[in-house]
């Protein structure tokens, strides 16, 4: 199956939505990762995002969007523009939606946001990854991202 995907900007209420789910799972993820401790994880995960997203859906230089096939809402992508801080986009979130995974939904989502900034004239995205999600390594591998530093961690022995 080749999916199709057209990218629409995320309206307020898809963006409550989308923003309770994620920081649930952006906290298991820090959990997983052993950055947050599972007492506090929806509460640290929740200030980074309001750090990032003050303004919500409006905030300046971030594109949030709802991934569509047809009338079918197959996921959502987050990226940010360049800016004083980073000279390149930035990819923040991909979704896809569980019943839509396994059918290139994530690649064709990519692909869209790609063009989406292509057309503001951006000429370079990156992106951070979990160590531990090998499915998403794989897809960001195919689309030809390079790892370009790698983050590496171990409990001290003895501590």
């Amino acid at each position: 199956m080749s999916a199709r995907v057209t990218l629409r900007p995320m309206t307020q209420a898809e963006f409550d939505a989308y923003l309770d789910r994620s920081v649930r799972d952006y906290g298991q993820d820090k959990v997983r990762a052993g950055e947050f401790t599972p007492e506090r994880a929806d509460e640290q995960a929740r200030a980074e995002f309001m750090l990032l997203l003050p303004e919500g859906v409006r905030t300046n230089g971030m594109l949030l969007f709802t991934a569509f096939d047809g009338d079918e809402q197959v996921g959502m992508l987050w990226l940010a523009l360049p800016s004083a801080r980073r000279h390149q986009a930035w990819v923040y979130e991909l979704w896809v939606a569980p019943n839509a995974r396994s059918r290139g939904y994530g690649r064709a989502i990519m692909r869209a946001g790609e063009r989406e900034l292509a057309a503001r004239g951006v000429a370079e995205i990156g992106l951070n990854v979990f160590g531990d999600n090998t499915t998403a390594i794989g897809l960001y591998e195919s689309l030809g991202y390079k790892v370009i530093a790698q983050q590496m961690t171990k409990p001290v022995d003895g501590a």
